[in-house]
């Protein structure tokens, strides 16, 4: 992407363009969090799961990169977000 002033200098004016298409995906999720900000180690399952949640709807991370930063399996991940949508 360049250097990180670089970057800085664009997050501002790409804050609430996440769902913009022609916008690239890693363009787009500049803002977004790293995974390591969004789960705390011993975190319960109910807000390991609200965070999972969060991290694929809020912030576009790939169902692969969630599993494999947890340590789980990628089907759990899906299980987890189908049962999120259900309630």
């Amino acid at each position: 992407m360049g250097e990180e002033s670089f970057i800085e200098r664009y997050r501002k004016l790409l804050h609430g363009k996440e769902q913009i298409k022609e916008i690239p995906r890693i363009q787009r999720y500049l803002n977004r969090p790293k995974l390591a900000e969004l789960f705390c180690k011993g975190d319960e399952k109910k807000g390991r799961d609200r965070n999972i949640y969060a991290a694929h709807v809020r912030y576009g991370y790939r169902l692969n990169e969630i599993a494999e930063y947890l340590g789980i399996r990628y089907t759990t991940v899906s299980k987890v977000l189908k049962n999120a949508e259900r309630n």
